[in-house]
């Protein structure tokens, strides 16, 4: 993995240590082989969407690392986690930590719906009400379960709420990014939906970065 590693270092501009954390931060988070294809794989995602977006490599790398983990267990790919990660940086223009937590947070507060309704609790210091935040998403149409009742991949879900997002009003935009992202990161999940021209486009380079 060292010689992708010295490569993330030389195009995120960062040090050779930096690199081996958020090298290994992707990887580990999500469960990814070890070995040089897949550090070879992420690499080239950063740098592509850093050549197409208005987000560098330290910081969707820096991102990746709070996000990580916690996308990975909610099912989402790699590289979709990357996009939104690239599209909020470039949108609110925010730091990466910020975007990463962002990211997280919301995660989180998805997470907390698989749990026992009773053990359901708070995430950033609000409290999670999983049957406001279902009947949110099915008021425009997005399913949080598949037809057998198994939670969908998150990543699927956000991909569907944002293909349906531009053809909502202000206030049930406000209103579902509330109940999904929390007040206070309501405008990061918004900034997440509001292109999905844009979220397609990033999430259809990442993938097929290979390369780059």
């Amino acid at each position: 993995i060292s010689a992708e590693t010295l490569k993330l270092a030389k195009i995120a501009g960062i040090d050779a240590a930096e690199a081996t954390d958020k090298m290994t931060a992707a990887l580990r988070g999500f469960n990814m082989e070890l070995n040089e294809a897949s550090a070879s794989k992420i690499a080239d995602v950063y740098s592509e969407l850093a050549a197409i977006t208005a987000a560098d490599v330290d910081e969707i790398s820096t991102a990746m690392t709070k996000t990580a983990s916690i996308a990975s267990n909610a099912g989402m790919e790699f590289e979709t986690t990357a996009a939104f990660l690239s599209q909020i940086i470039e949108t609110t223009r925010e730091s990466a930590e910020t975007a990463g937590t962002a990211m997280k947070t919301v995660i989180a507060r998805f997470q907390e719906l698989k749990k026992d309704p009773a053990e359901i609790g708070e995430v950033d210091g609000e409290v999670v009400d999983a049957n406001k935040i279902e009947t949110a998403l099915r008021s425009v149409g997005v399913a949080l379960r598949d037809t057998s009742g198994q939670f969908r991949d998150l990543d699927d879900v956000f991909l569907e709420l944002s293909s349906k997002w531009d053809s909502l009003d202000t206030n049930t935009q406000r209103y579902i990014a509330t109940i999904a992202a929390g007040s206070r990161q309501q405008s990061r999940f918004i900034a997440m939906m509001s292109d999905y021209g844009r979220t397609t486009e990033l999430v259809a380079a990442a993938s097929s970065s290979a390369g780059a």
